[in-house]
């Protein structure tokens, strides 16, 4: 389970001068958009707030520090301003932010904006229920990070892009910037049962990384979008574009040359995507020959000494559309269980207080799908093109009052879609620790909400069986003067009629038909004192999902933790600790009788009991230590080894040049899962994100990112070695010209014994990419790449893409 970003509640900061700082405490302020009329002038997006409409424009103007200490205040030098307007065709957000000292801002990757840089978010909230929202994060160079942003399990979708338009101005006191999102980007409910909602935030990192928003601090809340404010003045407008159809179609052209084994082989196909809406709360959008291929690899994953399957996040535009929507675990539906879609087509509509999506799609042979057992993963490859049906339906029960909840998560360095982190670690704290204190004036804001959904789905394969699976699920919100509680919840019943041979691979002709279920539930209740939370599922040991995530079927699990908020203190030599907090936690998980394979059931295969703390300091540094008391299984039947060992890790921004650090491990005693065996070890990851200035305007970005395993040998047992390096390199011409390397290598070896020599695998990528967007509605890529596989042929490419949007422009 996902854990919160942010856990302490600070002293107040009540010593602070009250002349030169901002409170956090004054009522709710609107956003209210200025309509443009005919005679209106269009605003030229040029990052000037020089236009009459702006005069005209009213200002919000408040924002409260929700970091380093949330419900602090901030000095008046640093006071932001908000304006919005909005003609028949988009919302125009200009933004007017003081400072004293120059702003920082660097030319990067898209989706890669960070707080080492001057930047603002804006996150809108089209259904006003605080679910989910669509957010923008510019920086001053005009470079965009966006997605979708769901408050029910916090995660970021990083794959959306909006054809928003951002430019940005430094002034000798600050800067200003407008930000041009079109409503054909915007997907909202035809009859709105509540007034839409927005969130900004401003990152100030020369100011003790300063992150402001436009709303309420409530360091306790369980969903960022506690802190959003209606929007209002936008009736007459939606009026009109509510019903408008609207449409987007994108042709891509590639072309490749293949050579693996001595043979060449040179290929083009014609891929085409694109979306439609007839009017607001209809959306269809389809796809046809699509061409994965280009999109980013995934980081490496030590993988040798682990039993259980990964999730990755989706990057895909596809499958990323109107994903809120879908918003269930992904035991319901994984997306990536489509790998190679000749075809895909969906429809999705939004209604007051329920929406619905229906997604078609035919799959080529080859994907392969997880076959959840009691001790790890099985891989199953479907060897026959399949047919894919996903039928999604959720209703909004309730609300009342006040703001939805705002979560653990950080708003402004969020994840990307589901998080790539192994079961194997436990309950360690999440890559980012958003919101750091409160104070009690802030909290004033209740909430209540139910949502109810349901999930159909099939997937049928040419000449063979097929698995079915139907669910339900729900999501229970509340906040009352300063307590915030969760609950979801899901049960799923599957059944299939797969053959599969001895090596995984389903096989044509039907096979029995086998029945089984799941259940999963979780609880997180948050105040100023304490954040605590509960989980609990059992899963059978013949559920398969086709269309979803099982990394392990055939047992059950329960998992707890309480987390003591200490408050902040000062250490010797000024140090400043803003938050610290004291963690135990515990983890649990047994096998279920299985009839038909002969297994007893009742064993225990992981058991976790750990304790620590983690702590916040300067420069965005968070730190956790815990010691790990646990225990773990490798197979049925095995011995239950000790496994003692200290769990720890650091995210910092120690320099200028480098965005983010992180690093975490274990050392202690290690279960080699291959042999049953335990050692003396440890795994490691290391993450930093580079950026450098070069002459010309040009930047570069160079993110290397290290991962390991080490078991030692003892007696007839070889050591384990792991590692894994990939190095993201890119160099930025100007904003609309790339280049990108990709070198990754993945090694996994055993040493030599007495009885056996030392034994190695390798696997290699190296790629090359030159990208360039013509215009806003063209861009061209030209690369090769190169990859090896242990007991596979290496292969090498060369490959030309064409994109082109034929669509009016928003």
């Amino acid at each position: 389970m996902k854990l919160l970003s942010c856990l302490l509640s600070p002293w107040p900061r009540r010593w602070a001068p009250a002349l030169c700082l901002l409170g956090s405490t004054a009522a709710a302020q609107a956003f209210e958009v200025l309509p443009l009329g005919r005679d209106d002038a269009p605003v030229v997006i040029d990052g000037r707030l020089d236009e009459a409409v702006w005069q005209r424009a009213a200002v919000h103007g408040r924002f409260a520090q929700l970091q380093p200490t949330a419900g602090a205040g901030h000095p008046q030098d640093l006071r932001t301003e908000v304006r919005v307007v909005a003609d028949a065709r988009a919302l125009v957000i200009g933004i007017r932010a003081w400072s004293a000292q120059p702003p920082r801002s660097l030319l990067s990757r898209r989706d890669a904006v960070q707080r080492d840089q001057d930047m603002v978010g804006v996150w809108i909230d089209t259904n006003g229920r605080g679910e989910s929202a669509m957010f923008v994060k510019a920086s001053l160079a005009g470079v965009v990070t966006d997605g979708l942003y769901r408050a029910s399990d916090d995660e970021e979708d990083l794959g959306p892009d909006f054809p928003v338009q951002v430019a940005a101005v430094r002034l000798p006191d600050g800067y200003s910037m407008e930000i041009r999102w079109p409503l054909s980007a915007l997907r909202y409910p035809y009859q709105a049962a509540a007034p839409w909602r927005m969130v900004v935030a401003r990152a100030v990192p020369s100011a003790n990384d300063l992150l402001l928003v436009s709303g309420e601090a409530d360091a306790e809340a369980l969903s960022f979008l506690h802190a959003s404010e209606p929007v209002t003045g936008l009736t007459t407008v939606l009026s009109r574009h509510r019903d408008q159809p609207e449409g987007d179609v994108t042709v891509e052209w590639t072309g490749r040359s293949v050579r693996s084994e001595g043979a060449t082989s040179n290929r083009g196909s014609v891929g085409v995507e694109g979306w439609w809406r007839p009017r607001a709360d209809w959306l269809v959008n389809a796809t046809l020959n699509p061409d994965f291929a280009q999109v980013d690899i995934d980081a490496p994953q030590t993988s040798g000494n682990r039993a259980v399957a990964l999730a990755l996040p989706e990057k895909r535009r596809y499958f990323l559309e109107s994903a809120d929507v879908l918003g269930l675990p992904l035991s319901g539906f994984y997306s990536r269980t489509v790998a190679d879609p000749r075809w895909g087509v969906r429809a999705t509509w939004r209604g007051e207080q329920a929406d619905a999506t229906l997604l078609l799609a035919e799959d080529r042979a080859g994907t392969v799908v997880t076959r959840g057992r009691p001790w790890g993963t099985d891989e199953w490859t479907l060897g026959a093109p399949s047919s894919a049906q996903v039928l999604r339906s959720r209703w909004q029960v309730g609300a009342a009052g006040g703001h939805p909840d705002r979560s653990e998560h950080n708003p402004v360095g969020g994840k990307v879609g589901v998080e790539e982190r192994d079961p194997q670690r436990g309950n360690e704290r999440g890559n980012e620790r958003g919101y750091e204190g409160g104070d009690d004036a802030s909290k004033t804001g209740d909430h209540q909400a139910l949502t109810l959904g349901t999930l159909l789905s099939r997937r049928t394969l040419e000449g063979a069986g097929q698995g079915e699976l139907l669910g339900v699920d729900g999501l229970w919100r509340q906040s009352h003067q300063g307590r915030h509680w969760k609950a979801q919840w899901s049960l799923m019943a599957s059944r299939h009629t797969l053959s599969v041979d001895g090596d995984d691979r389903v096989t044509t002709g039907r096979g029995p038909l086998r029945r089984d279920a799941s259940a999963w539930a979780n609880l997180l209740y948050s105040d100023d004192d304490w954040l605590n939370a509960a989980e609990v599922s059992v899963i059978g040991p013949d559920f398969v999902n086709l269309l979803g995530f099982v990394d392990q079927a055939g047992l059950w699990r329960a998992s707890g933790e309480l987390n003591r908020r200490l408050g902040e203190f000062r250490l010797p030599g000024d140090l400043l600790l803003n938050q610290l907090e004291w963690h135990w936690g515990f983890k649990e998980a047994r096998s279920l009788r299985d009839a038909s394979r002969d297994e007893p059931g009742g064993e225990v295969i992981l058991r976790e009991r750990r304790t620590g703390l983690w702590l916040a300091t300067t420069r965005r540094t968070n730190a956790w230590l815990h010691l790990g008391l646990d225990q773990q299984r490798a197979r049925s039947g095995g011995r239950l080894h000790d496994v003692p060992a200290w769990h720890g890790g650091i995210e910092t921004t120690p320099f200028a040049w480098m965005a983010r650090l992180t690093a975490e491990g274990s050392v202690g005693r290690q279960l080699d899962t291959d042999l049953d065996r335990v050692g003396q070890g440890g795994w490691w990851s290391l993450q930093a994100s580079t950026r450098w200035a070069l002459p010309g305007d040009r930047s570069l970005e160079i993110d290397p990112v290290l991962t390991g395993t080490r078991i030692a040998g003892e007696g007839p047992f070889p050591a384990l070695r792991e590692t894994g390096v990939r190095l993201l390199t890119l160099l930025h011409l100007n904003a609309r010209e790339s280049l990108r390397v990709i070198v990754q290598n993945e090694r996994s070896g055993r040493g030599a014994t007495a009885l056996q020599a030392a034994v190695s695998d390798t696997s290699r990528h190296r790629s090359l990419m030159w990208k360039k967007r013509v215009s806003s509605r063209w861009q061209l890529a030209l690369g090769a790449q190169w990859e090896s596989r242990p007991q596979q042929p290496s292969t090498r490419e060369v490959f030309l893409k064409l994109e082109a949007a034929l669509g009016e422009e928003g």
